[in-house]
């Protein structure tokens, strides 16, 4: 228990495998959980240490007063350090934050269509991986994975479109490489994924289509300026033959 909420680390066990399950029950008991592959609670409690480390260095700074932890901390979100974990169907944020109240973990699970936020306070991110550890250490023996070894994958990349966020990551498993492309917007999220294979025939398509499309949008706008231009010749005419007609009126009244 910190600060006055209760969090529970459990493993669980259905028809696809054992999983975990991080929950956080508040005050109006009220309970967030999120969900984790034995693989990925494997890769999270890796994480947790490094923002752990990076916690408890600040606070060392900050006894001794040697340093300004202030400088590490953005002025816009209060994050002094973050890591993404990648999966499937799922998509982690762990951000070490800081407020008013002090330094907390928070940690955030994207599935298709929910968004699962728990809020644990730094000084329980040691006792969180602890936790993790121990239940790895008697319920998982991790399965050797040569090719993902072998495999040098790019890093994810994103971009923002409008109010969505596409997202590219490179993804290798069992079966081969593959590229997944996300869109998230909201609480939504939908994903394609790409066999390593076809990728040279997907960038042809995409080449090809961005051609196109760069040139009828330079051609729409060849036709729209054409078009203001010929409406304002068409004005000029309409203007003369007015002005034409004031002047016969003007000089040959009725």
């Amino acid at each position: 228990m910190f600060q006055k909420k209760r969090f529970y680390v459990d493993v669980k066990k259905n028809w696809r495998g054992r999983f975990m399950k991080i929950a956080e029950v508040g005050l109006d008991g009220r309970k967030s959980r999120i969900l984790l592959t034995m693989t990925a609670a494997d890769d999270l409690k890796d994480k947790i240490l490094d923002l752990a480390n990076v916690y408890t260095e600040i606070m060392a700074s900050n006894a001794e007063g040697s340093v300004d932890s202030s400088r590490h901390v953005s002025k816009i979100d209060g994050v002094v350090k973050s890591h993404t974990l990648n999966y499937p169907h799922r998509r982690y944020y762990l951000d070490l934050k800081k407020n008013a109240w002090g330094y907390f973990l928070r940690v955030t699970m994207l599935s298709t269509s929910t968004r699962i936020k728990l809020a644990i306070p730094a000084e329980g991110m040691r006792e969180l991986y602890n936790s993790i550890c121990g239940l790895l250490k008697t319920w998982w023996i991790p399965a050797p994975d040569k090719s993902k070894k072998e495999v040098n994958l790019p890093p994810s990349r994103a971009f923002r479109v409008d109010s969505r966020t596409l997202y590219f990551d490179s993804v290798v498993n069992r079966h081969g490489v593959f590229l997944r492309i996300s869109q998230v917007w909201a609480s939504s999220r939908s994903a394609i994924t790409i066999p390593g294979r076809s990728i040279g025939r997907f960038r042809e398509i995409i080449n090809e289509l961005a051609d196109h499309i760069s040139a009828a949008t330079i051609e729409d706008k060849e036709n729209c300026s054409n078009n203001e231009l010929q409406d304002g010749k068409t004005d000029e005419t309409v203007s003369s033959k007015i002005l034409e007609a004031s002047a016969l009126e003007t000089t040959f009244p009725e």
